[in-house]
């Protein structure tokens, strides 16, 4: 479709991906990208490592420009039937197609939790989801030089920014609701390591939830479900995040996509969706979601590709397949991902030094984690959803 009028919404990975790829294309489009009103396209895996750490302020975040034209309007709301946008500032704006990327939101403490929004409103409870969180707890820590920080969750968020927080000199406390924190999302083998990792670093409270929240003046204190109490200057929430789409489908849901990445629910409107807010079907598999930032990219690129295919200026870019990798550092050493590991039934050792850790989904492997692994994760990337990839392994 010659001179077609593409939106992007959303200016994180998936959607500063979506605009690149389709601007350097040999297409004709009228293309533009949508942010949240008053904000620019950000890094937004530089809120803990950068703006917490005092490295970066927020603006030193800003992404590349994408050559798309950029318009700060929050869309509010999308009729596929018109293929009408409706906007933060009132107007509407007509367009051929779409790509959703507007990410994910921080998923929050419970209304039942006695105290959260009166800790909320004082600022000693948090989120760590945008620059402006990052900016608020770098501010908070700024103001004493070794602050007492309450963590609340266990996954690779939490325990990268328990981690840059223990380096900066502070007391980071883990409060996890597992057990064994991030055996669900990396699997047992990188968990137990992850934890033996964080245990002799600060105190760590397992298969614990909070109960009640009591805000004073100078801090916070937290009373869990064992009646213990533990207190700190600042509190922060990182119980991982849910999708953030615009209406109609504004649910915690977040969007369903074909293998490439077309929206379900408009398969004939040209609507697709990338990113934290993209809800994919793997076969065999119940429906899953990634929220991080390679894998957004690539997905951001994957529907952008899908779409030029089907205005004609492209090939089929084939189905979406999450193999992009991850990786964060934690108290001196890496652990390196790729794939999803969720979507493993079974776990194997690829090898025990370094640990690599093979996540298979029947007869195929469909994710690798490990620690100080990267060379070997890379090696055997190619084979991941190949059925009975890396035979003889143990």
């Amino acid at each position: 479709m010659r001179g077609a009028r593409v939106a992007v919404i959303g200016g994180g990975a998936a959607g500063n991906a979506a605009a690149r790829t389709l601007h350097t294309a040999d297409a004709d489009l009228d293309l533009e990208l949508f942010t949240r009103t008053h904000e620019q396209p950000t890094n937004r895996t530089l809120v803990n490592k950068g703006v917490v750490a005092g490295l970066l302020e927020p603006h030193q975040a800003v992404l590349p420009e994408t050559g798309a034209r950029l318009t700060a309007d929050t869309v509010r709301a999308l009729d596929p039937r018109t293929r009408q946008l409706q906007l933060d500032s009132g107007h509407r704006r007509s367009f051929d197609a779409f790509i959703i990327a507007t990410g994910s939101r921080p998923r929050l403490l419970s209304e039942e939790i006695i105290g959260r929004d009166e800790a909320l409103r004082s600022g000693h409870l948090t989120t760590l989801h945008s620059m402006a969180d990052g900016a608020h707890v770098r501010d908070r820590l700024a103001q004493t030089t070794s602050a007492r920080v309450l963590i609340l969750g266990g996954g690779l968020i939490a325990s990268e920014t328990a981690s840059l927080l223990t380096d900066a000199g502070h007391d980071s406390v883990l409060i996890a609701r597992s057990r064994l924190p991030g055996a669900s999302s990396i699997g047992e083998p990188a968990a137990r390591q992850l934890l033996e990792l964080h245990q002799p670093q600060h105190a760590a409270y397992l298969g614990r939830d909070v109960r009640m929240i009591r805000t004073h003046a100078d801090h916070i204190s937290l009373t869990l479900d064992d009646g213990t109490q533990v207190d700190g200057d600042l509190a922060i929430i990182a119980h991982g995040t849910l999708a953030n789409a615009p209406a109609p489908w504004t649910g915690p849901e977040g969007m369903p996509v074909d293998a490439r990445l077309r929206s379900l629910h408009a398969p004939d409107q040209r609507i697709y969706a990338a990113g934290g807010v993209a809800i994919h079907h793997y076969p065999g598999h119940s429906s899953y979601r990634i929220d991080h930032w390679d894998d957004a990219t690539a997905q951001g690129a994957h529907a952008a590709q899908a779409l030029l295919h089907d205005l004609g200026f492209g090939d089929d870019p084939g189905p979406y397949l999450p193999t992009s990798t991850f990786s964060v550092r934690i108290h001196g050493r890496t652990l390196t991902g790729a794939g999803h590991p969720a979507l493993g039934t079974s776990t194997r050792a690829l090898s025990t030094d370094p640990l690599l850790v093979a996540h298979d989904l029947g007869s195929t492997p469909v994710a690798l984690t490990g620690l100080d692994a990267d060379g070997p994760l890379r090696q055997h990337l190619p084979g991941l959803h190949q059925p009975a990839a890396f035979p003889g392994s143990s």
